[in-house]
């Protein structure tokens, strides 16, 4: 089929969707939302504020070589761990292994030059669970780098199968402004879809945009089953769920919704 029109209604016109990452962290996926012809919208609901490095933080990272394997979380938590990272090793210990949930944070790792594994399908804490390199770690230490608060699932997994795992805080997520101008387009069931990839982001585009039944009423499309649920229960009606939060897993789900305009 052809990708061009993927990401379009019946008559041929664009797909009108909402990218919510970041600001920062859009450009791929709107590109590529862009090449499958659908119209991307960037409407932010998350915004990232680093967090103050601590002594703590300051000993975990001059003791990298302790820990077998360090896990990021994000293109943003491998983004800015390998800005502290060049500050205290110039050249990173070569026995750690670096894990990821998908390939875009992957790539950040690999084009710095560390060896690098992340889940083929999915791109989630489950999916990475099932990793190889994360079942049998009995008497590992292991570095959790993330921002403050989201899911537990990763440290309270790998803890039960006797891993020792430390958390490295880099940033906390807050609910940014947004235009009056956007609040309207999320109101007015403008969009085909509303692309909501945390929690966060989840709760934000309710606090900002309000509880107008139009917007409830308008396809979203969420990245896990947890989200699909908490979707739910806030009052969404049509949803979607993606794979995770990788382009490739977005634009399959679109696909999707693409077929039924």
């Amino acid at each position: 089929m052809n990708a061009t029109r993927l990401l379009k209604h019946s008559n041929q016109q664009p797909l009108k969707i909402a990218v919510t990452r970041p600001n920062g962290q859009e450009q791929s996926l709107m590109a590529e939302l862009k090449a499958a012809g659908a119209d991307p919208f960037h409407i932010p609901l998350l915004a990232i504020d680093l967090l103050e490095e601590t002594p703590v933080d300051r000993t975990t990272l001059l003791n990298l070589d302790l820990y077998s394997k360090v896990i990021c979380v994000s293109p943003i938590t491998a983004n800015i761990f390998l800005d502290r990272l060049d500050q205290y090793w110039p050249q990173p210990p070569v026995q750690v292994l670096w894990v990821t949930p998908g390939a875009g944070t992957a790539a950040i790792l690999d084009d710095y030059g560390l060896p690098v594994v992340y889940p083929e399908q999915g791109d989630n804490s489950e999916a990475m669970l099932t990793l190889p390199a994360l079942i049998d770690v009995a008497g590992e230490k292991i570095l959790l780098c993330k921002g403050e608060g989201g899911r537990h699932l990763l440290k309270s997994t790998l803890e039960e199968r006797g891993a020792q795992v430390s958390e490295l805080f880099l940033y906390k997520r807050v609910c940014p402004p947004i235009l009056n101008a956007e609040r309207e387009l999320l109101q007015s069931e403008f969009f085909d879809a509303i692309l909501i990839s945390s929690l966060d982001a989840l709760n934000n585009l309710v606090q900002l945009a309000g509880t107008e039944p139009s917007l409830f009423n308008t396809p979203l499309l969420v990245s896990s089953p947890r989200l699909r649920h908490e979707a739910r229960a806030l009052g969404f009606k049509i949803i979607v769920q993606a794979k995770g939060a990788g382009g490739q897993w977005q634009q399959a789900a679109l696909e999707s919704i693409a077929s039924q305009r």
